[in-house]
């Protein structure tokens, strides 16, 4: 199945998006506070794990 660049972008888009609204709608920031999830500076631990949760559901993932 061949899949435009321009389509694969916007679906990725969409799931990052489904993603973010997930983890909003369910307090996800919270429960890492509560799990004493944390780093002492740079990238909030909560991108960092929407961004792995993103790449479980990526489609096309380049390695």
């Amino acid at each position: 199945m061949n899949k435009s660049i321009t389509q694969a972008n916007q679906n990725d888009k969409q799931i990052s998006k489904s993603i973010k609204r997930f983890f909003t709608r369910f307090h996800i920031s919270s429960a890492l506070k509560a799990s004493n999830a944390y780093k002492k500076k740079g990238i909030p631990v909560v991108e960092v794990f929407q961004y792995l949760f993103l790449l479980i559901f990526l489609t096309e993932v380049c390695i």
